[in-house]
């Protein structure tokens, strides 16, 4: 696993966690209401920024 795979993975955790703190699964768990908003914003930014990261490293199926 390549070092970008790693931080890929991490960051997905990451973002995985912060989200259930913040709305839990399927009505269950969480804990809505102690992350700020600002570290929700700075979670979907990160979320972005995996996702260009992603589509960039990703190969493009060739088309015949």
């Amino acid at each position: 696993m390549s070092e970008i795979d790693v931080l890929v993975k991490r960051a997905e955790e990451l973002i995985a966690a912060v989200t259930y703190d913040d709305s839990g699964t399927n009505g269950k768990g969480g804990n809505g209401g102690l992350l700020s908003r600002e570290t929700i914003r700075k979670t979907d930014a990160l979320r972005l920024a995996l996702y260009d990261v992603k589509r960039a490293t990703t190969p493009t199926p060739i088309q015949h």
